[in-house]
């Protein structure tokens, strides 16, 4: 059964959750950007303000992760989002990126927020399905177009 733990109680799963990111989301449109670079920002996090990263483990592996940041698109001033969600590809498709979701929605409301934003290139009817609503389509800083979607928190 998967676990989903705060990042920087694991630092030793640091460096492959920010190698995912950097190779799946950065590396092709953010060339001025290393992965030394990314992985020095990527490691600061903790558990009370945001940033706040997570990690899902399996049998003692890191085999997902998700953050929870200030903003992840600089054009816009909505707060706060859900960003960098990875699950390692032999272990999709088994409910891993849905449970780290889960946990993001949980910590931001705990933390008082009534929403929380993300954005995406390609996984629009992913997030649809899960309930996201959209909230626009739009160019990101990199000239890409992008769907931002917000989720609102209920609260008993």
């Amino acid at each position: 059964m998967v676990k989903i733990e705060y990042l920087c109680d694991h630092p030793d799963y640091i460096d492959k959750s920010a190698y995912w990111l950097y190779n799946e989301f950065l590396k092709n449109i953010m060339s001025d950007l290393t992965y030394d670079n990314f992985r020095a920002f990527f490691k600061k996090c903790g558990k009370e303000e945001l940033p706040i990263r997570l990690a899902a483990v399996l049998n003692g592996e890191c085999v997902g992760t998700v953050s929870i940041v200030d903003n992840d698109l600089s054009i816009r001033n909505y707060t706060p989002w859900l960003g960098g969600l990875y699950v390692d590809v032999s272990y999709r498709n088994n409910g891993i990126g849905q449970e780290l979701i889960n946990n993001v929605k949980i910590i931001v409301k705990k933390m008082g927020y009534n929403e929380v934003y993300l954005v995406t290139t390609d996984a629009g009817q992913y997030y649809r399905k899960l309930g996201w609503q959209i909230v626009e389509k739009c160019e990101d800083e990199h000239g890409q177009m992008v769907e931002v979607f917000k989720y609102t928190l209920t609260y008993s």
